[in-house]
């Protein structure tokens, strides 16, 4: 009988070993067959920061501005995300670029490196250290945004918060760090996000939830194309795993404005309101009838909140 059971369980953990270890590889990734274009957009470049090639859309012909506005995305998003704002800011006569944070957009799929915080600030400085900046962070990347501002508060004009604190939101919470160095782990994170995340009908309906509207077609290509982009998924967890290890104090010594959506279904308005509570002199713009992603959706308000606070 003992015997049995040692049988028994040796097959059961052998069944278990093959489902994690090796069955992985075996299984398809369906969609995950997206490339980096060698030009995304009109607008875009690329360049080496410390062995990480980075994308990012650049409109820097302005003559009549001194600052460097830089655009950082959420989760999930990309440069992408401030196609609208990008032809605002070139249009009123302001300097800016998007990033493209590693391993999202056009970045490379590059899990180890400098921080994201370090990247964006190095890439600020390519373009002009002298430059005074201008720091716009949607979401997770008002986070990235924030550590920013703490790091060259010196030279940081304004920090802009939309929909997004200094504080991790839960929706970009990794696991435990050593997960992601276990190769077979990271390849289920590609099998699940090919099944789950990155499939059209499901990713419509994510993206849905955060626009608050049906996507049109343009969003639906410009926020999942570069989500098919192999190696993704493997990076993407560990990169999370330290970005979640970082500080997001010090920004509170910069000028810095809050931009919400008031029916927002992933970031909540209550989160704005508590950080005003703690930091009263935080302007809050709250903007009706508005989802997640108001400079997609209601870009021409966005823009005169926008151009609001930068003037002033």
């Amino acid at each position: 009988m003992i015997r049995w059971l040692v049988l028994i369980t040796a097959g059961v953990l052998a069944l278990v070993l093959f489902a994690v270890l090796l069955l992985p590889w075996l299984l398809p990734r369906p969609g995950l067959d997206g490339s980096i274009p060698d030009q995304p957009f009109n607008d875009s470049a690329f360049v080496e920061i410390d062995a990480t090639r980075l994308h990012y859309r650049a409109r820097l012909n302005a003559p009549t501005q001194s600052e460097l506005v830089v655009l950082i995305h959420g989760f999930g998003g990309s440069a992408f995300s401030w196609r609208h704002t990008l032809d605002f800011l070139d249009a009123h006569g302001y300097r800016a670029i998007a990033v493209d944070l590693p391993p999202f957009g056009y970045s490379e799929r590059r899990a180890e490196g400098p921080d994201w915080a370090e990247l964006v600030l190095a890439l600020a400085d390519r373009i002009d250290p002298d430059a005074e900046l201008i720091l716009v962070g949607h979401s997770m990347g008002a986070r990235v945004v924030a550590r920013v501002a703490a790091q060259a508060h010196q030279r940081v004009g304004h920090l802009v918060m939309v929909a997004g604190t200094p504080a991790l939101s839960g929706r970009t919470r990794s696991g435990p760090g050593w997960v992601t160095r276990i190769p077979s782990l990271t390849r289920w994170a590609e099998i699940l996000a090919a099944h789950r995340l990155i499939e059209e009908e499901n990713f419509e309906a994510m993206l849905a939830s955060a626009l608050g509207r049906t996507p049109t077609a343009e969003e639906l290509a410009g926020y999942r194309e570069p989500l098919t982009i192999p190696g993704t998924y493997p990076a993407l967890l560990t990169r999370l795993a330290s970005e979640a290890e970082l500080s997001g104090e010090g920004w509170e010594t910069v000028n810095a404005s809050l931009i919400w959506g008031e029916d927002d279904r992933w970031v909540s308005l209550e989160q704005a309101r508590s950080l005003v509570e703690q930091k009263p002199e935080l302007p809050l713009h709250v903007m009706p009838s508005t989802g997640h992603n108001p400079m997609d959706t209601h870009p021409d308000e966005f823009h005169r909140i926008l151009f609001e606070v930068l003037s002033r």
